[in-house]
């Protein structure tokens, strides 16, 4: 009786050790990666994006069917950023994948003529992609840019 506890205890525990450790293990490989791509020298000799005003790069992103424009994003870290997403035709929405962006709800739905504004530390390097929430057809699938902090 006892030895069939301890291995029920042992097929319940290890799957859930398992799959910490798995989870760790792929959140360390994803972060390894934003730093291998921003220091992989790419976007080191580009310009920083947008124009810097009183010590925050300020972006503004055109959002339309089924583009973003700039659809390439790089600032420095450290660095305060706004983005200003306006849309010119349908609702879309906006996400920078795995990059949180305080008190942002990424189902805010953006409107023609109520432009988006986020603002927000630059405080980790790394490449991200940012893509559309909400579907907008037949090409919202590749409806995508690249965020890089170096």
């Amino acid at each position: 009786m006892m030895k069939t506890k301890l291995l029920l205890g042992l097929l319940f525990v290890l799957p859930v050790i398992s799959g910490c450790t798995q989870a760790t293990l792929d959140n360390d490989y994803i972060k390894a990666q934003k730093l291998i791509d921003v220091n992989s020298n790419q976007y080191t000799d580009m310009a920083a994006s947008g124009t810097l005003e009183d010590g925050v790069r300020v972006i503004r992103i055109s959002a339309q069917q089924f583009n973003f424009d700039p659809a390439l994003i790089i600032v420095n870290k450290g660095e305060r950023v706004r983005l200003i997403i306006e849309v010119e035709d349908i609702p879309h929405g906006f996400e920078i994948e795995g990059f949180n962006i305080p008190g942002y709800d990424i189902s805010t739905i953006i409107r023609k003529g109520t432009p988006l504004v986020l603002e927000f530390l630059a405080d980790e390097a790394g490449v991200w992609e940012f893509i559309c929430t909400i579907y907008c057809g037949f090409g919202h699938s590749e409806m995508k840019g690249t965020f890089v902090i170096r």
